[in-house]
């Protein structure tokens, strides 16, 4: 059955309750806590409710519950409930499902001190050899301006794939280490591994702030002969990237190539012909966006 208010699940969860067979409950319960934890129109007040009621602890809905918090603006309480399930005997142990979100809460937090403490954890446990965890300690320590910690990771993981990859390039980017952003792109392109949109518009930044243009235009290259969707996220940062690299020809051209501006797009041009002295022209530019609203 498909649920799709919480007063549904409210009222299935009082007829699941008069079952005498722990298991069925908790097999029942699974789909009401699942949309109370995870579903717009969920509750987590009530998702949290629903675990503290089980009679038998399962991972699954501490991990559920941990990921539900982690999404929240304040994931403070994914952090609390990790605590809880340690300090608790019969709480189940933590498994590869729970740490990434884990580690998510911390890099949201800029929680690096507590993030070094979950990696020992994870290094205890024998889990720092799965990817996504590996990606989620590259990606906490990248967030909170470890990137030399996040190479540390990344340098030992024996499988990467894109996330790998363009989080540590992310990482290099936000640390201003610009050089080895592309140097480390380059590498991923020679291995052979296809980047996405996330990557590009972190290697374009790069390009932009060591003002390496003619990387810049070897990733557009890669951008149109991979055909990675050009996206309005890609395209302003190919707008940046030329602005910024003094080529603000280049950067009119992939803006006059747009058949959908988005006010983006509009911005970024606007920024890039007013910064080289073209004040007129970033007025005009501005009047046409205005007119367009």
């Amino acid at each position: 059955m498909e649920i799709t208010s919480l007063s549904q699940a409210m009222q299935l969860q009082a007829q699941i309750l008069k079952s005498p067979d722990p298991k069925s409950q908790t097999r029942n319960l699974t789909p009401l806590f699942t949309f109370a934890a995870l579903s717009p129109a969920g509750d987590l007040t009530y998702a949290r409710l629903i675990l503290n009621s089980l009679s038998t602890q399962n991972s699954f809905f501490h991990n559920t519950m941990i990921r539900a918090y982690s999404q929240t603006p304040d994931p403070t309480q994914a952090l609390h409930l990790f605590l809880s399930m340690l300090c608790q005997p019969t709480s189940p142990r933590p498994d590869k499902f729970t740490y990434p979100f884990l580690l998510k809460s911390c890099a949201r937090l800029k929680q690096p001190r507590v993030g070094k403490q979950l990696h020992g954890l994870i290094y205890k446990s024998g889990l720092e050899s799965d990817r996504y965890v590996s990606n989620g300690l590259i990606h906490m320590y990248s967030s909170c301006g470890k990137s030399g910690l996040a190479f540390k990771v990344f340098g030992k993981m024996r499988e990467r794939d894109v996330v790998s990859w363009t989080s540590m390039i992310d990482g290099f980017v936000d640390d201003d280490r610009a050089v080895e952003a592309i140097r480390l792109f380059e590498e991923m392109v020679e291995d052979g591994v296809e980047p996405n949109e996330a990557t590009v518009v972190s290697v374009l930044r790069a390009c932009a702030d060591a003002g390496a243009i003619g990387m810049g235009r070897r990733v557009q290259g890669v951008i149109e002969e991979r055909k990675i969707g050009l996206e309005a996220n890609v395209i302003t940062a190919l707008i940046d990237m030329y602005a910024k690299c003094g080529s603000i020809g280049s950067a009119r051209k992939v803006f006059d190539g747009i058949v959908n501006k988005d006010v983006f797009a509009w911005t970024a041009m606007t920024s890039g012909l007013a910064n080289h002295g073209l004040c007129e022209e970033a007025v005009t530019l501005f009047d046409q966006m205005e007119s367009l609203a």
